[in-house]
């Protein structure tokens, strides 16, 4: 209950208290030196610290490029424009964040894509002093919570925004995913049900890794899919 507290007192936004429900003992603390992290246009963002890993504990929500490269809203579907996606109504931004395709989080451009480097660190979207986390980096992390079968009980916000059949911890790392699905041809689809965040590792020019996690199952796994579908952003630091 203490550490609960200590990470509401951070937030002063009233309205976020949700996302941590009194009921639920968090084992992770804020990152000890920044419980807060700042991004390119001012939205703050609680930290968490997870193993030897700081992570936020938000989804991104930026709608401009820090980079200052042309995005599209709500777009029709493409898979070659950086774009974002938004919710129907806009309080769900606070409680999801936004959704981007791979070469918004990425924060590059098709041409720019091509040249990138393997297995390099990438700011992406991220705050300065953080980056996107790479396929490696999101597996640190899920075995740090005891590994694929069991890390997803733990990532997932105990709320009632995740659709039944919910499996509900009743211990949460503080790492809080919201399931906040994902933007395809087709539109917005499985909110309530997914969660899914992007990694920097590419896989070829159609594909990159991405971890999901799921309202019917404890599972986190990291698997390949399509950079234009527009996924949640968290960043790890650096």
């Amino acid at each position: 209950m203490n550490i609960i507290v200590l990470l509401m007192s951070m937030v002063s936004v009233k309205a976020q208290m949700w996302m941590i429900p009194d009921t639920v003992a968090v084992m992770g603390a804020p990152c000890q030196d920044m419980p807060l992290v700042e991004d390119h246009q001012g939205n703050i963002y609680r930290t968490v610290q997870i193993g030897k890993q700081c992570w936020m504990a938000e989804n991104m929500r930026c709608t401009t490029s820090p980079s200052g490269k042309h995005w599209i809203s709500n777009p029709t579907f493409t898979i070659s424009t950086p774009l974002f996606s938004s919710y129907y109504v806009q309080h769900q931004v606070k409680q999801y964040g936004y959704l981007y395709n791979w070469d918004a989080a990425m924060d590059v451009n098709r041409e720019e894509e091509d040249k990138l480097v393997a297995n390099t660190q990438r700011r992406g979207i991220c705050p300065q002093g953080w980056h996107l986390p790479s396929s490696d980096e999101w597996s640190v992390l899920v075995n740090a919570l005891g590994g694929s079968n069991v890390a997803g009980a733990l990532m997932k916000c105990p709320s009632s925004l995740w659709e039944s059949p919910v499996f509900s911890p009743n211990v949460e790392c503080g790492f809080s995913a919201m399931p906040a699905g994902l933007f395809t041809e087709d539109g917005m689809s499985n909110l309530g049900y997914d969660a899914h965040f992007w990694s920097s590792s590419t896989f070829d020019r159609a594909m990159a890794w991405c971890c999901g996690l799921y309202s019917y199952n404890n599972n986190s796994l990291n698997s390949l899919d399509y950079k234009c579908y527009a996924r949640s952003v968290r960043c790890i630091r650096d």
